[in-house]
């Protein structure tokens, strides 16, 4: 009888665990949902952004700022910081290595599974199993906490925690996990949508860039 009453409670225990990790899971999508529904509802979106790092395995800290353009759903972005600068138009991508004196130019891939501004709406949709870990609060903001594992486990990339502003739908930030201990955190902020920019902001012109030496990879 005692055998029996511990088999029971193990199977409703697991039903149970089970049942509050498919509601979490659909309650993650749910949240990711709304805020791909945001961004994608806009004709351009400009934003600041900072990027800090931990390197475990050199023992050393960095960050870093910027700017980022978008059209969402082109294809078509630009990220600017003091020393680098990646630019796409949807088709080709510019990487501009200004300490290297250098721009590396490679065709867009469009089945490459690697996030950036052109996938970040929708990038979690296959390949990852999704959790809603609770609630933080930042200043007045409530922000959903979401985390991202891979299914790929031959990936670098452990695990991805995005916050994403109950209110407003933005991310507020994310933060990438690697096997090595390493974190990375990108955050967001000035906000700014449906915004004209300027023509050719997603190309590429040499004279803008003196000296610099063209490295094509396609």
């Amino acid at each position: 009888m005692k055998i029996l009453n511990v088999l029971t409670f193990v199977l409703l225990t697991t039903c149970s665990i089970s049942a509050v990790f498919a509601q979490n899971a659909s309650s993650a999508k749910s949240v990711l949902d709304k805020a791909s529904k945001t961004y994608s509802s806009y004709k351009t979106i400009m934003a600041d952004f900072t990027l800090q790092g931990e390197n475990k395995q050199e023992n050393s800290d960095f960050n870093g700022k910027g700017k980022v353009y978008l059209v969402p759903g082109s294809g078509k972005f630009k990220i600017e910081m003091n020393d680098h600068a990646i630019i796409s138009d949807g088709k080709t991508q510019w990487n501009v290595l200004l300490d290297l004196g250098e721009v590396q130019i490679t065709d867009v891939n469009p089945n490459d599974k690697s996030i950036n501004p052109s996938n970040i709406f929708n990038f979690y949709t296959s390949g990852y199993q999704m959790n809603k870990l609770g609630e933080a609060k930042v200043g007045l903001n409530v922000l959903s906490v979401i985390e991202l594992v891979p299914l790929d486990k031959s990936q670098n990339v452990s695990k991805i925690q995005l916050r994403i502003n109950n209110s407003s739908g933005f991310i507020h930030d994310a933060s990438v996990f690697d096997k090595n201990g390493n974190m990375y955190t990108y955050s967001l902020a000035n906000i700014e949508v449906n915004k004209t920019f300027s023509p050719g902001i997603f190309g590429f012109y040499k004279h803008n860039y003196p000296g610099i030496e063209i490295v094509d990879l396609r």
